[in-house]
C-alpha cells in the first residue's frame, strides 16, 4: 500500500470543507485549531494529530479511513490490515512533526550555551581591560543576565504549542510559571507563538552577547563614563524585547 499522500489528503480536506460551506476559519473553530492550521493542512504541509483526526472526519462527514486516504470510498469496509496501516502511517507523520520539533529545540539549546561562554568571557575580558567593576554590575552585567534568563526561558522551557483554547477566544498574555508576557492589543494563538518565540529566542542571545561587545566599544569612546548612556542602553535592550513580539505577533495573528 503506498503511503499517505499529504497533498492529496490536504486537497481531499480543502474540497470537503467547501462541500460544507465553511471557510477555514469555521472549520478551525470547530476543531479549536486556528485558520492557519487548517490551511497548512489544505496546502499539504502538515497533517493533524492523531486526536483530531476523528472529530475532523465527523465534521466532513466522512470516516477516518477517506480520510487518511484523501478520497470516498464504496460502502464495502476495507481489510483490516489496511486500515491498520493507513492509522500507522498517520502515527508516524504525528511523530516526524515532534522529531522535527524536538530537533529544533536542541539545536537552540546549543546555541544558549555557546552563546553563554560568549557572553561570561566578554564580561571577563571586559574586567581584564580594566573597566570599572560597579559600574559594569547595574549596567552591562544586569542587561546580559537578563537576556540570558529570558533566552534560557525561550530556549529550554518556552511551551511549543498553547493550549487550544488560545485558539478559541482571544487572549493577550502567556503565563508559565514565573514567567508572565501581556501585550495589550495583540492575541496570542498558535499561529504567531511558534514565530514568537523564535523572534525571541533570536533576540535575547544576540542581546546577550552583543551588550558586552557595545559597552567595550562604548567605554573605549568615552562616552560610557556618564550614568546616563548606561540606563539608556539597559532601558533599550529589556524595552526592544517587545518589537519582536509585536512585531511578529501581529504579522501572523
Amino acid at each position: 500500500m503506498e503511503p499517505i499522500n499529504v497533498e492529496k489528503f490536504g486537497q481531499f480536506i480543502a474540497a470537503l470543507r467547501r462541500e460544507k460551506g465553511l471557510t477555514q476559519k469555521e472549520l478551525g473553530e470547530r476543531l479549536f485549531v486556528s485558520d492557519k492550521t487548517v490551511s497548512k493542512w489544505e496546502r499539504g504541509l502538515s497533517m493533524p494529530s492523531v486526536e483530531l483526526l476523528l472529530p475532523l472526519a465527523e465534521t466532513l462527514g466522512v470516516t477516518v479511513t477517506e480520510l487518511l486516504k484523501g478520497e470516498r470510498m464504496q460502502a464495502e469496509m476495507l481489510p483490516v490490515a489496511e486500515v491498520e496501516q493507513l492509522v500507522a502511517q498517520s502515527l508516524e507523520l504525528s511523530a516526524g512533526e515532534r522529531e522535527q520539533r524536538r530537533k529544533e529545540r536542541n539545536r537552540w539549546v546549543k546555541r544558549y550555551i555557546v552563546c553563554i561562554l560568549a557572553a561570561v568571557g566578554e564580561l571577563f575580558g571586559l574586567a581584564v581591560l580594566g573597566c570599572d567593576y560597579e559600574q559594569m554590575s547595574y549596567s552591562v552585567f544586569l542587561v546580559t543576565v537578563l537576556m540570558l534568563i529570558f533566552g534560557g526561558w525561550f530556549c529550554l522551557g518556552a511551551p511549543e504549542t498553547l493550549p487550544a483554547y488560545y485558539d478559541k477566544y482571544p487572549v493577550n498574555y502567556v503565563t508559565d510559571g514565573i514567567f508572565r508576557m501581556h501585550v495589550s492589543g495583540m492575541r496570542f494563538n498558535n499561529s504567531n507563538w511558534p514565530h514568537i518565540v523564535r523572534a525571541c529566542r533570536r533576540y535575547t542571545l544576540t542581546a546577550a552577547v552583543g551588550c558586552p561587545l557595545l559597552y567595550g566599544l562604548l567605554e573605549t569612546t568615552g562616552f560610557n563614563q556618564t550614568f546616563l548612556p548606561q540606563m539608556v542602553l539597559i532601558l533599550a535592550v529589556c524595552l526592544g524585547l517587545f518589537f519582536p513580539v509585536v512585531v511578529v505577533g501581529k504579522k501572523y495573528e
